[in-house]
């Protein structure tokens, strides 16, 4: 059952009978229909406790010496059930909101549960949901570089995390080849596709025949713009649309496959791209300078960008792509996040969660 149809957190209270439920069930079966009538109550089926009368009376309709014994055992079990399922309930609606944030990747796959924080958990392949908590724990480890000032929702990323990996477990994983990755990028073919998403959106089906997972996965607030991991001698590029701007997934992109081609087997996972501060380490260095190459012809488009906004100097984004050799989009990206103008700059929108609906 789709999430929209079900409730978010059921409360397990609703599986069990109250013991006017109970009662109803017995009647039913010995053949009495009119019991409200004959005990004068109403809405039998919705109490939870009964008087010692009600019971006694309740016995001797049914010429039962046990049942009134039974009725208050069943009742007394059932307070018991009660106070326990209204306490899970309790932390799992809270755990249900902290987690919610990651339904938009389960893509209709998970929907076998009970209720939507069963889909959640299923898609987290945890035993239940507090065991999402604990896997969280062990997978911080590996997640979050020491260095990294980005306030990082650590859930969000997780689920950001999992839905690459389930991505990548649908393609068929052939052996890398690292030498036409390599060519590929050295063609420059891709040049010539710059503004096409369509083009972008395909590339998945080629880096698979390279054995490289590519995969693209919607952003979710607070977590990255990309991440390499390496999966049995595979790598996994996983990509998001932070910005929803194709000039800012093609940097990305390119970003990562600088990390692939430089730091073989080694995860990475971006917070802030193209950051200039001083604890940016060697390997982050290394993948934007490989980008920078590739896109923008060297790191002298963006020291022009900014050297014109603390000038005041007008340019556009035309006239940099002419000096520079760069494609105009590229130009714009700079000018864009130098806020120098930014509101006349090109910009190719491109939406990951289409690919999820």
């Amino acid at each position: 059952m789709k999430a929209e149809n079900k409730c978010e957190v059921l409360n397990s209270l609703t599986l069990f009978n109250t013991v006017g439920a109970e009662l109803v069930e017995i009647f039913e079966a010995h053949g009495i229909h009119n019991y409200e009538d004959l005990l004068k109550v109403k809405n039998l089926e919705k109490k939870e406790t009964l008087s010692p009368s009600l019971r006694d009376k309740a016995a001797k309709i049914v010429k039962s010496d046990s049942l009134q014994g039974f009725l208050e055992r069943f009742e007394n079990n059932y307070l018991k059930k009660k106070a326990e399922c209204n306490e899970a309930h309790k932390k799992a609606k809270e755990n249900f909101r902290k987690l919610k944030g990651v339904l938009p990747l389960l893509n209709d796959e998970f929907t076998e549960g009970f209720d939507v924080l069963d889909d959640i958990t299923d898609f987290f392949g945890a035993e239940n949901d507090e065991d999402i908590f604990v896997k969280l724990k062990t997978a911080n480890k590996a997640l979050f570089r020491e260095n990294s000032k980005t306030k990082i929702n650590e859930i969000n990323l997780y689920g950001w995390l999992r839905r690459g990996e389930l991505d990548f477990a649908k393609l068929e994983k052939h052996p890398y080849d690292k030498s036409r990755l390599a060519q590929w990028v050295d063609s420059g073919v891709w040049k010539l596709h710059l503004e096409d998403t369509k083009y972008f959106l395909e590339l998945p089906q080629m880096f698979d025949n390279w054995g490289v997972g590519l995969v693209f996965v919607p952003y979710l607030p607070n977590t990255v713009y990309g991440a390499v991991r390496w999966m049995d001698g595979n790598p996994l590029i996983q990509i998001s649309d932070r910005g929803k701007d194709l000039a800012t997934c093609w940097f990305t992109l390119f970003h990562e496959i600088g990390h692939v081609l430089k730091h073989e087997n080694i995860d990475v996972y971006e917070e802030d791209l193209n950051s200039t501060k001083t604890e940016k380490n060697r390997m982050e260095k290394d993948a934007n300078k490989f980008a920078n190459e590739y896109l923008f012809n060297g790191d002298d488009l963006r020291k022009e960008v900014f050297a014109c906004k603390k000038a005041g100097t007008y340019v556009t984004a035309k006239e940099l792509a002419s000096k520079y050799n760069v494609h105009h989009m590229f130009a714009s990206y700079w000018l864009r996040k130098a806020q120098h103008y930014a509101e006349f700059q090109t910009f190719v929108t491109i939406n990951f969660a289409d690919m999820y609906q």
